[in-house]
């Protein structure tokens, strides 16, 4: 278990501040009404650019400015420009965007984990307790074992998860 002694986190927000922020969130959803969203067969499916096929975009749109003669009318240089401009700027903002939601993201996990395992911890000493015969120690202790009980089973300290099981749910 962690050492609960090393708390990284003691902050609490004020909800005006989470309002604050939420409307801030609703601000960008209203400066940017066009944002769209994809299905996970669209996602998976959608040509994509990347590095090597960027250039491709690149060059073919200098290619249809130079030569927009040779092109059927149904092939519009300004909606491809339009599309590949669009590309860049949000670009710009999903990198800002995902660095703030990965900070969000792993606060919110440090958060959790600093939570969990100082309430495993007390939970240990509300056993600790029980054993040495405290009063009410017991009653608190049994009330929150039932939370490892496994079905049909019974639960010992040994069944509570530590913080390093590759299956508990951090977040």
């Amino acid at each position: 278990m962690s050492n609960v002694l090393n708390n990284r986190l003691s902050v609490t927000v004020d909800p005006a501040v989470i309002t604050e922020v939420k409307n801030r969130i609703e601000e960008i959803n209203t400066l940017l009404p066009f944002l769209t969203g994809l299905t996970k067969e669209e996602r998976r499916t959608l040509p994509k650019i990347n590095r090597s096929n960027k250039i491709f975009v690149e060059d073919t749109l200098d290619s249809m400015r130079q030569n927009g003669n040779i092109l059927p009318n149904f092939i519009s240089v300004d909606e491809v420009e339009k599309d590949y401009d669009l590309y860049n700027e949000l670009k710009v903002l999903a990198l800002e965007l995902a660095q703030l939601t990965e900070k969000v993201n792993d606060t919110r996990i440090l958060a959790g984990s600093e939570a969990y395992t100082t309430s495993l911890l007390a939970y240990k000493m509300f056993g600790v307790a029980a054993n040495s015969g405290v009063a009410g120690a017991e009653a608190l202790h049994n009330r929150l074992k039932e939370r490892f009980v496994i079905a049909g089973g019974s639960s010992t300290d040994d069944d509570i998860p530590d913080e390093t099981d590759e299956n508990s749910d951090a977040a």
